[in-house]
């Protein structure tokens, strides 16, 4: 029996020895898959960094991060922010994912994309978004959904105070205290060092919403750049780029200590060009537009020990390059179910020279734009890009045919677009996630909202004019005048119905009607309520976006609601004062 024993025991040594070998392999290779670290800023144009030879500006750790990593000079994404995330977390035309602007719903992805967060988590990763989402409010398509396990920020297209503000936390309020870039870059350091501890991959993609509007900046940076002669405006972007270079800084010298700067890909880069006309290198336009000011921005791409220092590429590369370019580098596989628009550029990283010669499309606002290697058409217009990076000469008359063949190659890319990208409905109902928030800026408001700064309005209008996020209904003096949701509830149940609003005394007794299908709730006893006074920490009164503000909020009932689309109305029975609420949102919440 002995040697029988001693044989089941030499086999048990064996196999648990394979097995610690199997596991201490697997391991080891799970620990080889590259961090990843995406930095995105919000409307930082291609000439706001001191390497791309802005007089004033000052930032050294991007300075640097390029000095040591690869600078594309010719790096393309959408005229505005939403498209471009879409693009760049799904290697698609933002087109063919269901974006087709930046608020009102539009800029929701559709449900059926797949993230490269989703592809990344089902390979390892731990995922964490940290700043600004911009591709849906409402789960499943808020981040959460999306294949991000960690989420702090904002899913609206900008914030409406940068200090002491509440943003979000995996789905609850987050009372943040101090500047929220700052804030977030912690954020995205903490969960470098739990991914750290939890010897996981991880991808951070950190979106800062700066330098986007309100033009919010501590006193230091702010005093820096008046001292050298800025106006407030620009004193303030300026001062919003160093201080996001001192937070790249701060998550560096994070990746250091941690000793994971060598296996970390890091990019860098913009979302669009800038919202006003600053220097800019020349380059013609800015956000919004289709010319090299509105869509060239500027991109870094660093990976210690695996990367030429100080290399630049002028082949043209685009947002929908990232998806693949990154799971190259991971070493990664995988095959979408959607036909991917980007190309892998590793092997430009890597030194070859042969990259596939391929054309990058763009449409906005029925703006025609095609880009070759040597070539830029757009609308009527023809450039010599190589040789003429300003778009001073339309050489069209000279090349005619080369114009009509870019014009005729945009025909067929269009073509294989959507024709169509409707507006989808407010998803509520999750178990999950039973609080859905309807909020003014996606309603809609009936007659139409007119763009009128005398205020004297059709019945029902935005506070500040032009609904983007945060912005409430507002100037609602007709009983005629009412505004409308649509739904779709994922869940029959019973759900309670909550307004947030301001009503000031003058207006007492105004009378609400709430219908959704044939249920109808009646409100007729609203207690006044009075903004409160906010500090304001504008350097430039803004003009287009509404404050943050206080609002009162009440449970008016619960409704049994069926499953399906519906339309949610609300209407003013009784106007007595001169005017109806304030409206900030409605809430929908899921009874258990």
């Amino acid at each position: 029996m002995k040697p029988l024993l001693h044989s089941k025991i030499t086999l048990s040594i064996l196999l648990i020895g394979l097995l610690f070998s199997s596991c201490s392999q697997g391991a080891k290779e799970l620990k080889k898959l590259p961090n990843i670290l995406l930095i995105v800023t919000d409307d930082q144009a291609y000439g706001d960094l001191s390497f791309t030879q802005n007089p004033i500006a000052q930032t050294p750790i991007l300075d640097s991060l390029a000095a040591d990593g690869v600078f594309a000079t010719n790096f393309y994404v959408s005229p505005v922010c939403a498209p471009t995330r879409a693009s760049l977390l799904t290697g698609r035309y933002h087109q063919r994912t269901g974006v087709s602007g930046v608020t009102r719903g539009r800029e929701n992805m559709n449900l059926d994309e797949t993230t490269l967060a989703d592809i990344l988590k089902q390979n390892g990763y731990r995922t964490g978004i940290f700043g600004k989402w911009h591709n849906g409010a409402h789960y499943p398509y808020h981040p959460l959904g999306r294949g991000f396990d960690n989420f702090v920020g904002f899913t609206s297209g900008h914030w409406p105070n940068y200090f002491n503000t509440t943003i979000e936390k995996n789905g609850k309020p987050f009372k943040t205290e101090g500047y929220l870039p700052d804030v977030l870059t912690k954020e995205a350091i903490d969960f470098i060092s739990e991914s750290h501890k939890e010897n996981t991959p991880f991808f951070c993609y950190i979106p800062y919403q700066t330098p986007h509007t309100p033009l919010q900046v501590p006193d230091a940076y702010f005093n820096k750049y008046i001292n050298k002669g800025a106006d407030d405006f620009n004193a303030t972007i300026y001062g919003m780029g160093e201080n996001i270079d001192d937070n790249v800084g701060k998550i560096l010298e994070k990746l250091e200590r941690l000793d994971l700067r060598e296996n970390t890909i890091i990019i860098y880069m913009s979302d669009n060009g800038p919202l006003n006309f600053r220097f800019n290198a020349g380059l013609k336009g800015r956000k919004g537009m289709v010319d090299q000011g509105g869509i060239k921005v500027p991109f870094i791409i660093n990976w210690e020990s695996h990367m030429t220092g100080g290399k630049i590429i002028e082949t043209p590369l685009a947002h929908i390059d990232i998806l693949p370019t990154l799971l190259d580098l991971a070493g990664i596989s995988y095959q979408n179910p959607k036909p991917i628009d980007g190309l892998s550029f590793k092997s430009l990283l890597d030194g070859n020279k042969d990259f596939t010669d391929r054309k990058l499309f763009m449409e906005w606002g029925g703006n025609r734009r095609v880009l070759s290697q040597n070539y830029l058409m757009i609308n009527e217009e023809l450039f010599d890009i190589k040789n003429d990076p300003s778009q001073t000469t339309d050489i069209r008359n000279n090349l005619p045919q080369v114009y009509d063949s870019l014009s005729n190659d945009y025909e067929v890319w269009l073509s294989a677009m959507p024709l169509e990208n409707k507006i989808k409905p407010i998803p509520l109902g999750y178990s999950d996630y039973p609080v859905t928030i309807l909020p003014a800026h996606e309603a809609n408001l009936f007659p139409p909202f007119e763009f009128r700064k005398d205020r004297k309005h059709t019945g029902i209008a935005y506070h500040s004019l032009y609904g983007w996020a945060h912005d409430w209904i507002d100037f609602w003096t007709k009983t005629t005048a009412y505004a409308t949701w649509d739904i779709n509830v994922v869940e029959e149940g019973d759900y309670e119905i909550e307004l947030r609003y301001a009503l000031e005394p003058l207006n007492s007794g105004t009378q609400l009607l709430i219908e959704i299908d044939d249920r109808k709730i009646i409100l007729d006893s609203l207690t006044p309520f009075e903004h409160g006074e906010f500090k304001n920490y504008d350097r430039v009164i803004r003009e287009q976006e509404a404050p943050e503000t206080d609002w009162e909020k009440i449970s008016i009932g619960t409704l049994n609601l069926l499953k399906g689309i519906k339309t949610v109305k609300i209407s003013a029975l009784k106007i007595p004062g001169e005017k109806s609420i304030e409206l900030k949102e409605i809430l929908i919440t899921k009874k258990s």
